[in-house]
C-alpha cells in the first residue's frame, strides 16, 4: 500500500510539474512591430535590385521604375499607424497554484469513485478473494452433480473424495473414493489416500481396503515415507508399540537429524516407548508422525503453529484446526492439508505434496506460497465469521521452521 501512494504520488508531481512550468515560467516579449520588419523586407529588396542593376540583369529604367515603387510602399508604411508591439506573455502563479491544488483532490476522489480502494488492504483483498462456505459447497456440489451424470470420469471421483475429506465429511469421501474404484489403484500416493481416510474413520486403525492398500504399498515401496507414517500410526492406534516404533525408527534413519521431522518423530518413538514400558492403555491420537512426511525438498513446507494467549479463550480445546498452504499467486484451491485441535496447539506440522486435493495442484508447482490456519467453530474447512485465523506470507516451498501464530477473528 506504501509502494503504491509513493508512486501516485511522484506520477501526480510529474504531471503537476509538466502542466504548471508554462505558467510559472517568464518569457522575452518580442517586440519587433511590423513596420520595422517591413523596413527591413524593403531594404533587401532595394538591395536586391541594386545587384540586378549592376549585373545587368536590369535596365536603368527598370530599375528605376522598380525602386520608385518600392519607395513609394515605403513612404505608404510609414504615413500609417504603427502596429502596437506583441505584449509579452505573464506568469500565472494563481492559476498554477490551483492546479496544484485541485488536481490531486480530483484524482484522489476519482480513484475513490471509479477504482478499487479496498485493494490497497491486504487483508481485505484476501478476505474478499477468499470463497465463502455457501460458495465452496455449492462448487462441491455442482462436482458432485456432474459426476452423477457422467459417473465414469473416475479423476473427478478422486478429486471430489478430496474435497470432501478435507472439509470433514469423511463418510462422503469413503463413497467419492469407492466410486473411483480402480483409479484409487494407480499409485502409491491415492492408495495412501485411502489409508488415511480409513484411519480418519476408525479413530487411528487402518481398516479394510486401506489396510490391504497400505500393506501393498508397504510391499512394493519398503521406503515410502508416508506409508511408514500410516503404518506406525495404525500400530500406535492398536497398542502395538513396538512395531510402531520400528516403522518411526526407519523412517527417522531417512530425515535429516537436525529437522523438524526429526524432532517429531523422536518425540512419537518416545511416547509409544513409554507407553509400552508402562503398559498403559492407547488413547486415540493425532498422528505423531504426520508431520514428517518426507518429501524433496521443494515438495513440503514445515514449521510451528500457534495460538495468541488473547485469543486462547475464544477456543475450545476441541475446536479443529485446519493448516494448509495456498498459491501466493494464483488459485484458491489449497494445494496441501493437515488438521489438528486446539488442544494440541502449539502443535509442528508438514505439508507436502502427498495431501493435494489435485493431481494438477501440488505444493511443488506454486513458487511461493501462503501459510494459514484456521482455528473452525464448525469444523468446516472453509472461513466463516467468528473463526480464529493466521497467515504467513511469501514462503518458499522447501522452507522449514516457519512460525505461524493464529491472532485475529475473523469478521
Amino acid at each position: 500500500m506504501t509502494a503504491f501512494w509513493i508512486a501516485a504520488g511522484l506520477l501526480t508531481a510529474l504531471v503537476l510539474a509538466v502542466l504548471c512550468w508554462p505558467l510559472l515560467r517568464h518569457k522575452a516579449a518580442a517586440h519587433a512591430s511590423r513596420q520595422a520588419i517591413n523596413t527591413a523586407i524593403y531594404r533587401d529588396q532595394l538591395a536586391e535590385l541594386d545587384r540586378d542593376l549592376a549585373s545587368g540583369a536590369l535596365s536603368q529604367a527598370d530599375y528605376a521604375s522598380a525602386r520608385s515603387e518600392i519607395e513609394r510602399r515605403v513612404l505608404e508604411d510609414v504615413a500609417g499607424d504603427p502596429a502596437a508591439p506583441a505584449e509579452a506573455p505573464r506568469r500565472l502563479p494563481r492559476t498554477a497554484l490551483g492546479l496544484a491544488v485541485s488536481l490531486p483532490l480530483a484524482a484522489v476522489a476519482l480513484y475513490f469513485v471509479l477504482g478499487n480502494p479496498a485493494a490497497l488492504d491486504p487483508a481485505a483483498s484476501q478476505q474478499a478473494a477468499e470463497p465463502s462456505a455457501a460458495e465452496v459447497e455449492k462448487m462441491v456440489a455442482t462436482l458432485a452433480a456432474k459426476l452423477e451424470q457422467n459417473p465414469d470420469n473416475l479423476e473427478g471421483w478422486v478429486m471430489l473424495g478430496r474435497s470432501y475429506k478435507v472439509m470433514g465429511r469423511f463418510d462422503d469421501a469413503a463413497k467419492a473414493f469407492e466410486k473411483a474404484g480402480p483409479a484409487m489403484e494407480t499409485n502409491p500416493e491415492l492408495m495412501l489416500e485411502l489409508a488415511d481416510l480409513s484411519a480418519e474413520l476408525n479413530q487411528g486403525k487402518i481398516e479394510g481396503k486401506g489396510r490391504e492398500l497400505l500393506l501393498k504399498v508397504l510391499a512394493d515401496q519398503p521406503d515410502n515415507p508416508q506409508a511408514l507414517v500410516l503404518a506406525g500410526y495404525d500400530a500406535y492406534s492398536r497398542q502395538r508399540y513396538a512395531d510402531a516404533i520400528k516403522h518411526w525408527e526407519k523412517l527417522l534413519a531417512m530425515v535429516p537429524p537436525d529437522s523438524q521431522d526429526a524432532q517429531n518423530l523422536t518425540a512419537g518413538i518416545e511416547k509409544a516407548r513409554s507407553l509400552m514400558g508402562a503398559g498403559a492403555p492407547a488413547r486415540t491420537a493425532e498422528k505423531p508422525a504426520k508431520a514428517a512426511k518426507a518429501d524433496a525438498p521443494a515438495s513440503k513446507v514445515s514449521g510451528k503453529v500457534e495460538l495468541a494467549p488473547e485469543l486462547k479463550a475464544k477456543a475450545s480445546p476441541d475446536d479443529v484446526v485446519f493448516i494448509f498452504a495456498r498459491a501466493a499467486q494464483g488459485p484458491r484451491m489449497p494445494l496441501a492439508v493437515v488438521r489438528a485441535k486446539v488442544a494440541d496447539l502449539p502443535v509442528d506440522f508438514t505439508l507436502d505434496d502427498s495431501m493435494a486435493m489435485s493431481p494438477d495442484f501440488k505444493l511443488s508447482s506454486a513458487g511461493e506460497l501462503r501459510i494459514e490456519a484456521r482455528v473452525s467453530k464448525s469444523g468446516n474447512a472453509i472461513a466463516a465469521p467468528g473463526d480464529l485465523s493466521g497467515e504467513v506470507a511469501p514462503v518458499k516451498a522447501g522452507a522449514s521452521g516457519i512460525r505461524l501464530r493464529i491472532d485475529r477473528v475473523l469478521p
